[in-house]
């Protein structure tokens, strides 16, 4: 069934049970009554043991060495929000328990991702004698070896694949992912795994009771501290894309139940005074998260990092520094976008577009407006003299990974993450990365780019429409991956009246003869509305959200897409 944008609609459950059921069984949420607890209640009581993590105690037992002998610890961090999260809750933390610090704040171009040798020559000057990596480090093996050869410690922590082979060099790699671990959750951020080493060198420092299968009850001192570093860990989570479920849930829920009360003055400042406070996930993804990468895509992460740890008096002017830089980011995303629309060739299995002027900071961006646009893999080239250096998006249906990995002997260097990769590639090389690529793309897909799904939950009648619905997704809040914005369809409505909203008519309203009192728009779908008239017969597919007006509060609908009949 196509709907009027084009894509096909999947209706995920078709029962006749509470909508509440519903939306748990369409997230796999155990519908027993401990099951909805956890889910709808999270807290700090249901985190797993930080020590099942593996090499957590040697960190431990390395960082209270540090901490008696006076060391210099250097935080080694990737450049995006993740990475800048991390450092924020690392940086902060060991400064409060009596450990200098010292940061490595790599620069996206001058530097690139990961760990490099001559970090360790910078380390070795400034007397650092052991680095703690967040976000970063688990595969740079030869770096991690070269820092031991002049004796410096490295623990990693990351979140990132994880080699079959761990070298003897590295003091531990703390990360979920690895093949030996017994953590039950293996989908927390770099912020996620940072804010668990904290929580064991809490559980060494301070003590606590014995861990019952996998929940705990916290001490209240230890219980305190995490929940003040939960603004940085729920940072990193969503930016990152995160799944919002289980232990991401309860770090992104427990911070966003206590905004207005975080230490760090960066973040209330901007979220009170800027934002006014929006107790959803979206602040993050919407908002913070961008003015964060803005600093790392168009100057240095340095800045970020300042804005998160910053005090009363310079905070001020580090925003106006973030806001400057995102803007500038808008438009030299804009720019580089409607430059590659108007010359990348459609017709092409995997989408790619160079160009020598535009910036590392950006492609990764422009690579997914390409994606999102033509619903095919993408690849975006920064030209640089005798090498490209590539940024990578694919839609759902396709593994650019896959892909990619099959071209892997053409690149100098490859990484990837989840849907999105990146790689260094020689130009002599390039008309053999071509050809792989397009065998690998021919092996594995047909010619037919699938049309976009549009999940349904289920369907509702415009009955439903009242109050109590409101309340029952607002339980199910925060929305993200993996605990998606819920749709529906209301199904064979009869359209009495389209309008415009707003000056320039770029928006639409609707109003339907079933629910006259329920405000429906349709944002930027103007040029779509010489295709409806009064007595349509129309199956909307809706997000339902509050609407408050002079103290009201009523049902509204979104607008998604729908289905004319």
């Amino acid at each position: 069934m196509q709907t009027l944008l084009g894509n096909q609609i999947v209706i995920q459950n078709t029962s006749t049970t509470s909508l509440e059921d519903i939306l748990c069984e369409n997230r796999g949420i155990p519908l027993s009554p401990e099951g909805k607890k956890e889910f709808f209640n999270p807290t700090l009581s249901l985190l797993h043991d930080p020590f099942l993590i593996p090499d957590m105690e040697k960190a431990f037992d390395r960082i209270l060495i540090a901490k008696e002998r006076g060391e210099i610890v250097a935080i080694s961090w990737d450049y995006d929000v993740d990475g800048v999260s991390s450092t924020a809750i690392l940086v902060r933390f060991l400064n409060e328990i009596g450990i200098k610090t010292g940061k490595k704040l790599p620069h996206r171009i001058n530097d690139g991702y990961g760990l490099k040798e001559y970090f360790f020559d910078d380390f070795k000057e400034k007397n650092v004698s052991l680095v703690i990596t967040v976000d970063c480090g688990t595969r740079d093996i030869e770096p991690i070896r070269y820092g031991k050869s002049i004796w410096i410690d490295v623990i990693v922590t990351d979140h990132h694949a994880v080699p079959e082979i761990i070298p003897d060099e590295v003091i531990g790699i703390l990360n979920p992912k690895r093949h030996d671990s017994q953590y039950p959750f293996r989908e927390l951020a770099g912020a996620g795994v940072a804010w668990k080493l904290i929580h064991g060198i809490l559980i060494k420092l301070y003590g606590q009771d014995e861990y019952q299968s996998h929940k705990s009850i916290l001490n209240p001192h230890i219980e305190k501290i995490l929940q003040e570093y939960s603004d940085f860990a729920a940072l990193g989570t969503v930016s990152d894309c995160m799944p919002l479920r289980w232990e991401n849930r309860t770090i992104t829920t427990l911070w966003l139940r206590q905004l207005a009360h975080s230490r760090s003055i960066g973040l209330r400042k901007f979220l009170l005074e800027k934002w006014k406070i929006e107790k959803n996930a979206d602040i993050i993804g919407f908002q913070i998260g961008p003015r964060i990468n803005a600093a790392g895509r168009m100057d240095h992460p340095d800045i970020a990092l300042s804005f998160l740890l910053a005090s009363e008096k310079n905070v001020d002017g580090i925003i106006e520094t973030l806001e400057w830089l995102n803007e500038t980011r808008r438009e030299y995303t804009k720019k580089f976008v409607d430059d590659a629309l108007l010359h990348v060739d459609t017709k092409q299995w995997v989408l790619i577009y160079s160009s020598d002027s535009i910036t590392h900071g950006i492609i990764w961006l422009v690579a997914g407006k390409l994606t999102e646009e033509f619903w095919k893999p993408s690849i975006v080239l920064v030209d640089e003299w005798d090498h490209y250096v590539a940024s990578c998006r694919s839609p759902s249906w396709c593994n650019i990974v896959e892909l990619l990995t099959d071209c892997k002997d053409c690149f100098v260097r490859f990484w990837w993450h989840g849907q999105a990769a990146g790689f260094t590639l020689e130009k002599e090389c390039y008309s053999e990365f071509l050809t792989l690529l397009n065998e690998a793309y021919y092996h594995r897909y047909s010619d037919d780019i699938p049309k976009k799904t549009q999940l349904i939950e289920s369907r509702l009648s415009p009955s439903d429409l009242n109050p109590s619905i409101l309340e029952t997704l607002e339980k199910f809040a925060p929305y993200g991956i993996g605990n998606p914005r819920p749709y529906f369809i209301l199904e064979n409505l009869t359209l009495l009246n389209v309008g415009f909203l707003g000056k320039e008519e770029k928006h639409l309203t609707f109003t339907f003869q079933e629910m006259p009192h329920i405000r429906c728009i349709a944002w930027w779908w103007g040029e779509h509305a010489s295709q409806f008239h009064k007595g349509d017969i129309l199956s909307p597919i809706v997000e339902i959200q509050k609407n408050e007006w002079n103290g009201n509060i009523s049902v509204q609908c979104i607008l998604q897409d729908c289905i004319i009949t």
